[in-house]
């Protein structure tokens, strides 16, 4: 139950707003600036309700003094003086509104149901950057390779323009952080970065998800839903693994491109969209147009800047720096007494040829952190078994086998064994997924199967 403070002086405001809060929201009362205050600090209520008048203190000032300690502490202010100049002074130091008594109590009780909904959905916002900076710990992309330098050349180019851009790079190779460092660097960077993960999308639900739809446009739409397009604004649209787009919205996403414009199934209405398009695709789209799966008009729509990542393998340089940084990463997460890695274990990482990418690295030394948070030091010894294998015994098909079936098994305890979920974790289809479930052995978790 959220917490209001009211500040006000006059005892029948009090009791009225409380008789009519009580059953929603649990109220707090102060008689006076100083009380008020300390009601905030020793509380922390999710709104406070000010009378611009007190005994003790202008209210104007008391706003001042809140907003300095608690600025993200929402603020409704009441006053009988009814001033423009107030309002506004009032506006400007970050009250959320102004409402002048004799108040409309239905239409306060409105102005703090919307205000707390706009706390709410920026406290979600913030949590969701906070997971967004825990799957992509990287505010830079850690580099020493002459390779990545030109990728990292490319990207500060590309964000001189509103171009497209097509990212190309095996899975885990970093696709998406390259993406999210143009949209950071770029005039756009305090606007919503969309991702689209084409390859989680089924089918029949690709033009209502990015494209969105009103309501009774089909069967069960029983309200209307924005889609990707319409929510990323001016901000990024990214287009995840590009190369999964079926044939029948290849050409709807291309006019979308050529046109700017779209609409939402079931509208007549035409909507304009001046959003930045990135995409990414690990297929050789050259190919898959050979082969009649892409659109050549698409692709070259598409790639007016197109950048290519190596595999990890081709950049050995950059393996030590990204170890160095997820040990730190990882230390800081599990506060673990870990401080480094012997020089046999780097070496091992160096000469290892990383099929999984940055993505497996990353992936490794974070298992490594679970299972060996006692140690000082990781040695040999401390290694999976996949960077154990003797460079004259070395199996690629099983290692990848491995790896993948670590990566499915671990999206799958994650989302507590459902398919849907993990695919879309996964960024595969939930038939790919299941396919790749009974190769592997693996069985729900849930009923004892330790697979």
């Amino acid at each position: 139950m959220a917490k209001i403070l009211i500040i006000d002086d006059e005892e029948g405001v009090r009791e009225s707003l409380k008789f009519s809060l009580r059953n929603k929201y649990k109220v707090i009362l102060s008689s006076n600036g100083k009380e008020g205050f300390s009601l905030i600090e020793k509380e922390r209520p999710d709104l406070v309700i000010l009378d611009i008048i007190l005994p003790d203190i202008d209210g104007i000032n008391l706003l001042k003094d809140i907003k300095e300690k608690f600025k993200d502490t929402p603020v409704i202010m009441l006053t009988a003086i009814s001033q423009i100049t107030t309002a506004v002074e009032a506006m400007k130091l970050g009250a959320v509104d102004y409402i002048p008594k004799p108040f409309d109590i239905e239409k306060l009780i409105n102005t703090i149901e919307n205000t707390l909904k706009m706390k709410n959905l920026i406290s979600h916002i913030e949590i969701l950057k906070e997971e967004i900076k825990r799957e992509y710990p990287l505010d830079e992309p850690i580099y020493e390779s002459q390779a990545m330098k030109n990728v990292i050349e490319l990207a500060k180019k590309s964000v001189l323009s509103d171009s497209p851009v097509l990212i190309i790079g095996p899975t885990g190779v970093g696709k998406e952080l390259i993406a999210r460092y143009i949209h950071e660097k770029s005039q756009r960077r305090n606007l919503p970065f969309v991702s689209i993960h084409c390859a989680a999308i089924p089918e029949t639900l690709f033009e209502s998800e990015i494209f969105g739809y009103e309501k009774g446009a089909f069967t069960n739409a029983f309200k209307s839903k924005k889609g990707k397009i319409e929510i990323a604004g001016s901000g990024t649209l990214f287009f995840d693994e590009i190369g999964e787009i079926p044939l029948n919205m290849q050409v709807k996403l291309l006019r979308f491109l050529e046109e700017k414009k779209y609409s939402p199934l079931g509208s007549n209405e035409i909507f304009e969209s001046d959003a930045r398009i990135i995409a990414a695709t690990s297929k050789n789209l050259e190919k898959e147009i050979e082969e009649g799966n892409f659109r050549e008009d698409l692709y070259y729509r598409l790639s007016v800047i197109p950048i290519k990542i190596p595999p990890l393998k081709e950049r050995k340089e950059d393996i030590i720096p990204l170890v160095n940084y997820y040990i730190k990463f990882f230390k800081n997460k599990f506060y673990s007494k870990i401080i480094d890695f012997s020089d046999q274990v780097k070496e091992i990482f160096v000469n290892y040829q990383w099929p999984g990418n940055v993505r497996e690295l990353k992936n490794i030394i974070e298992r490594i952190f679970v299972l060996h948070s006692e140690k000082d030091m990781i040695n040999l010894s401390d290694l999976p078994e996949e960077l154990k294998i003797k460079k004259d015994n070395f199996n690629l098909e099983e290692t990848i086998g491995n790896f993948e079936k670590e990566l499915i098994k671990k999206a799958l305890i994650k989302t507590n064994w459902n398919q849907t979920k993990a695919a879309e974790v996964l960024k595969i289809t939930r038939r790919k997924l299941n396919y790749k479930m009974k190769k592997y052995g693996l069985i729900d978790g849930r009923k004892g199967n330790n697979n």
